[in-house]
């Protein structure tokens, strides 16, 4: 039913802003109560209370961190938890491109979203290609942990290699994707002009069109592009580890390959964990490398990560989006997201050494 003047959108959000409008007005009422009971205290020691001037002289000597913290917790709260909760809201809407207030309004539908999104395939395809981005982390960070061993104990021509893995993270991802994009080029990409020449391929390979060769070259994609921050955090810290242990376990007659297991990575093992956070956190968010190199998804939705997925939800083909669903699916991420991230919590007990 639609009301001339009346705007669902506005509805929610004033809604939303009454209920922590109250829930602010709440926590000042239990500060009074506390200052109250202080207050009660103090007049039964027969002290002095304190007046309005000493509590503020308090906020600019005492208190200060709380004064200097107010406007960025205000900041946060505006920026980040409204919308956070206004999101939370909408993924029980029917918010789409045929529910835009005030011409049509939107309605609660509890967890109709939820179900449209675990009943489509192409959810859990790009589910399942989101696994093989993790897959592909994994390796850039065991790649990372060889070629950091390497140029911390001055191989020949290590630090040159450094220099050429580093070049990803200081370019635009955006850049970085299009240069491959031009190198697995049908007609024109290096890498068939290169194949055919040398006469291991008769003709060029599609490699973004081919669902057989998609992956090997997003792989090889996202390997490269994730090793150059790896190998940077990773050599500081090899380069950290003390040379007297070395030097004590060669003694004992440790050899190199063993000194590197029982020395150098139990040592180097809290970077390690931090690159294998965060980088599983970065592939659950993958979006760009996808989205620039095949922007309709590559061959059977090869390339349709979960974020790329809420992403079509928002902009569709047909110009119309469907926020509701967006706003849910962005809610399965951010699950997603956490329980990577507290299974890599637990098992660090188990390998990464703080001493």
């Amino acid at each position: 039913m639609n009301i001339p003047g009346d705007d669902s959108f506005l509805i929610l959000l004033y809604g939303l802003l009454a209920v922590l409008t109250t829930l602010g007005i709440i926590f000042l009422w239990r500060l009074n109560v506390r200052e109250n009971r202080e207050e009660e205290y103090l007049k039964k020691a027969g002290k002095p209370f304190p007046t309005f001037a000493s509590d503020i002289k308090n906020l600019l000597d005492k208190n200060f961190d709380k004064t200097l913290l107010a406007l960025p917790v205000s900041g946060v709260m505006v920026f980040t938890v409204i919308p956070i909760v206004f999101m939370i809201c909408v993924a029980f809407t029917n918010y789409d491109g045929d529910h835009i207030p005030p011409q049509n309004l939107f309605t609660w539908i509890g967890l109709e979203n939820f179900k449209k999104i675990f009943e489509d395939e192409l959810f859990w395809d790009s589910l399942g290609n989101t696994w093989f981005v993790l897959l592909a982390t994994v390796t850039a960070l065991i790649i990372s942990i060889v070629v950091s061993a390497l140029i911390a104990t001055n191989v020949r021509g290590a630090k040159g290699f450094k220099a050429v893995y580093f070049v990803p993270y200081v370019c635009s991802m955006v850049a970085i994707t299009f240069m491959w994009k031009w190198i697995y080029d049908y007609n024109y990409g290096v890498l068939n002009t290169t194949l055919m020449e040398w006469g291991w391929i008769k003709e060029p390979i599609d490699w973004l069109g081919s669902a057989e060769f998609y992956r090997v070259a997003m792989f090889v994609l996202l390997v490269w592009s994730s090793t150059g921050f790896n190998i940077i955090l990773l050599t500081a810290a090899l380069i950290g580890v003390p040379k007297e242990l070395h030097e004590a376990a060669e003694l004992d007659g440790a050899g190199e390959i063993k000194r590197f297991f029982k020395i150098t990575l139990p040592l180097v093992s809290p970077t390690i964990f931090y690159l294998l956070v965060t980088g599983l956190i970065g592939s659950l968010q993958e979006f760009t490398r996808f989205q620039v190199m095949t922007p309709d998804g590559g061959p059977a939705y090869q390339g349709m990560t979960v974020v790329f997925y809420l992403y079509k939800q928002l902009f569709n083909a047909s110009g119309g989006s469907d926020l509701g669903v967006a706003s849910a699916m962005g809610w399965i991420i951010a699950v997603l997201i956490t329980v990577v991230t507290i299974l890599n919590f637990r098992m660090q007990r188990k390998w990464v050494n703080y001493d």
